[in-house]
């Protein structure tokens, strides 16, 4: 059985990034005093708060002052070197409600305890502490706010740009489609025949990219575009047909029809709604 008999004392140090008025009134409440008394208790080098005790009851004395932030250690009194006396610190039954003085942390002025105004520069510590919580109250405010919006502007450009991006990519894979337009156009020209087939104007029987899975000709002339459906972002495949028709003597062609949509179509083979 441990023989040994303890004191816990608090000394005037904080934790790490420790607010010290936020210490005071968690060890107000702790110790059911005001926080004057509260105070007091890290003003000191060292104060005793709980004497001639066992381990046990120190240990749960410790853990309860480091909630509050205040720093705290356990002393083994049995050891005549490490004992404090209580003639020669402070103890919580000593603290009273005296007019100690400390400096003002504005000004460096003295004045009365942290819950006092400063009598030289208006200073109020908690005046100041509602203040640093009103800015980030207001700045947790603004940031929620923020972050809505980002959200729905998000939600509201995202059709947009999926529209865009994927103009932009039947765009480049549709490049393949015209130069297969122009090489028909040419040896039409040049035959004066119609193709019916791919093999008929000497083109390749498959003829693909990463947009377009095929292109074929028909029977006079006529290019049938399938284009892949997951570049799309559609559920099936899609096309765009050229039809070749005799103009005024000239050869021209209209890509109208087709089961693409219309807003993914190049523009020169969009149908215009009047």
């Amino acid at each position: 059985m441990d023989k040994n008999t303890y004191q816990v004392i608090i000394t005037n140090k904080l934790s790490d990034y420790q607010d010290k008025g936020l210490v005071i009134k968690k060890l107000a409440v702790l110790f059911k005093i005001n926080e004057k008394k509260a105070e007091q208790l890290i003003s000191k080098t060292a104060t005793i708060i709980k004497k001639n005790t066992d381990e046990d009851t120190a240990k749960k004395f410790m853990a309860s002052i480091l909630i509050t932030g205040a720093e705290c250690k356990i002393i083994n009194i049995s050891e005549e070197t490490h004992s404090l006396e209580a003639k020669e610190h402070l103890q919580l039954d000593d603290i009273n409600d005296s007019d100690e003085k400390i400096l003002c942390p504005e000004c460096g002025s003295v004045k009365q305890l942290h819950s006092d105004e400063c009598l030289f520069c208006g200073f109020n510590q908690e005046t100041s502490e509602k203040k640093n919580y009103n800015i980030l109250k207001y700045a947790s405010i603004m940031t929620i706010l923020a972050t809505i919006f980002i959200v729905i502007g998000y939600q509201f450009a995202l059709p947009y740009y999926n529209l865009y991006a994927s103009n932009s990519r039947i765009e480049k894979g549709m490049e393949l489609a015209f130069e297969t337009r122009n090489t028909v156009t040419t040896f039409i020209l040049e035959t004066n025949f119609w193709p019916n087939q791919n093999i008929d104007a000497n083109l390749d029987k498959n003829i693909s990219n990463e947009i377009i899975e095929s292109i074929v000709l028909s029977k006079n002339a006529v290019i049938t575009v399938t284009l892949r459906a997951e570049p799309l972002s559609e559920d099936s495949t899609k096309t765009i047909i050229f039809s070749p028709n005799v103009l005024k003597g000239k050869l021209v062609w209209n890509c109208q029809k087709g089961t693409l949509k219309n807003e993914l179509r190049p523009d020169i083979c969009k149908t215009i709604n009047l």
